[in-house]
């Protein structure tokens, strides 16, 4: 089969490599659009603890599936599917409070342990394929996945309905939290970046202030807008001493700060006493629990949470390279890159 292969750093080769069989509860997948997430550009630039070259990417994913190994049930040759790619081992601490996210034993989609949907075929557990609706095309069912990571953290923010909130950068992630913030009914939505056009995406999705930290002090906007109270909570999408320490000072005292976007080394310098002086409180958020895709796969079905206008643009399997580096080193406008088959 194709895949697109991280021979090394900087580095996709297209290549024919052994096609994947599906043993017992497993389904074999033929992947027709994959996603480039931000973890895929980490590997790309050889900065992910544990997405090493070589390596087949990938781990947003829509497509068919065309053989079903023994013992599953409930799927069927034909079904289009979309993956939650991370497979827990159902009998951990986290795992058994149905915290899958967290299981000491996981193993994520677009490693060498399971290769990605950077191939042409891939094969998955039953337990994490999920139908995909006949009204959602695989474009919209390959966004469930990032759009999940959202709706898990303002689950996990505890905000509430009329509560101000502040994303700290409009990526991908940071899109998607506006998105699911808006849906869980924030007053005030509070965008930050350095991009004038993903404050543009921003905007249109719903937040209420954008602001580009070339120019303003975010800082300063949130406690103007909010009468020197803060923000109820803030969402850390660029993970970055300075961005930390901007939601650390911008949320209200007993106030949460949630970090979502991977550091890809040490947070040096960072001023930490707001933490102390207004008992913030500051969590990691990662991923998403299995209850967490479901409930977001529904709300993309029920249109609650439109993908659509996060997708940039949709290149060919073999333009791999091209959308990593751009991914990378911005040369164009883009939120979201999708490849296809």
């Amino acid at each position: 089969m194709r895949a697109a292969v991280l021979k090394e750093d900087y580095r996709i080769v297209l290549e024919d490599v052994q096609e994947p069989s599906p043993g017992p509860g497993e389904v074999k997948i033929q992947v027709r659009v994959t996603g480039i997430c931000g973890s895929e550009v980490h590997a790309f630039k050889g900065t992910h603890p544990y997405r090493k070259p070589p390596v087949i990417l990938g781990h947003e994913l829509a497509g068919d599936i065309v053989e079903v190994g023994r013992d599953v049930e409930g799927l069927k040759v034909g079904d289009r599917v979309i993956v939650e790619p991370q497979i827990g081992c159902g009998r951990c601490y986290m795992c058994l409070r149905g915290l899958n996210n967290l299981c000491e034993n996981k193993i994520v989609l677009g490693t060498q342990e399971w290769p990605g949907s950077f191939g042409e075929y891939i094969v998955a557990p039953a337990k994490v394929v999920y139908p995909l609706p006949d009204s959602l095309s695989y474009e919209e069912g390959v966004m469930v996945e990032p759009l999940a990571v959202g709706v898990h953290a303002v689950r996990w923010s505890e905000m509430g309905l009329g509560d101000n909130v502040l994303v700290l950068g409009a990526g991908t992630i940071g899109l998607v939290t506006i998105m699911a913030a808006r849906q869980a009914g924030a007053r005030r939505i509070f965008a930050t970046d350095l991009l004038d056009y993903n404050l543009a995406k921003a905007k249109e999705l719903g937040a209420t202030h954008i602001i580009n930290v070339a120019k303003e002090d975010p800082v300063a906007v949130v406690l103007e807008e909010t009468g020197g109270k803060g923000a109820d909570a803030a969402f850390i999408t660029a993970a970055v001493s300075p961005v930390v320490e901007q939601a650390l000072k911008a949320v209200r005292k007993r106030g949460k700060a949630l970090l979502i976007g991977f550091f890809e080394g040490p947070a040096n310098n960072l001023e930490i006493f707001p933490l102390t002086a207004k008992e913030i409180d500051l969590r990691g958020c990662l991923m998403y629990t299995a209850e967490g895709f479901q409930s977001t796969l529904d709300m993309v079905a029920e249109g609650r949470l439109d993908a659509k206008p996060l997708i940039t643009e949709v290149l060919d399997i073999t333009q791999a390279q091209e959308g990593l580096e751009v991914m990378d080193k911005r040369t164009r406008d883009a939120i979201k890159i999708l490849l296809k088959f």
